[in-house]
């Protein structure tokens, strides 16, 4: 039943409309809470919180993958939450960088361009969180560019 709670999100994919999405905005709990602490030590702060989720995410998903026998089920959604995490490793959370993350992760993470559909096609848990953190890493360049060369 934990492995079920956390890797629906706190029940955020049961979500009877775009389960996918409203994962993503459960996302912003840990970055609004954590991601401006540590001191000199944001930015590893971010990281291993993002880290945390992640493998806590490859466990969870991989219980109910396993016990459902479904491959990647809508109302797993840590997935979403870890990649929205990566792509915001290093960004202060304004609403403007929160919401461009947003709305690129959501866009990689439903068109999955090359290669993140291949690591979805990895096996268990290990699949279900891989592709989302490739479209996480997506956003995240996103992010630096328009961060960098746009001023946002």
């Amino acid at each position: 039943m934990i492995a079920y709670f956390l890797s629906t999100g706190f029940f955020a994919g049961k979500s009877p409309i775009a389960p996918g999405t409203v994962g993503t905005l459960v996302g912003l709990i840990p970055i609004l809470i954590y991601w401006t602490k540590g001191g000199q030590y944001q930015l590893l702060n971010q990281i291993s919180i993002t880290v945390a989720v992640f493998l806590i995410g490859i466990w969870a998903s991989t219980v109910v993958v396993e016990s459902y026998k479904e491959k990647d089920p809508d109302y797993v959604v840590i997935d979403e939450i870890a990649g929205y995490m990566v792509a915001m490793i290093g960004f202060t959370p304004t609403w403007q960088h929160l919401l461009l993350a947003f709305v690129v992760f959501r866009f990689f993470d439903i068109v999955k361009p090359p290669p993140v559909r291949f690591f979805e096609k990895l096996p268990s848990g290990f699949g279900v969180m891989a592709d989302d953190v490739v479209a996480g890493i997506y956003t995240w360049i996103v992010m630096f560019i328009a961060v960098k060369y746009f001023g946002l």
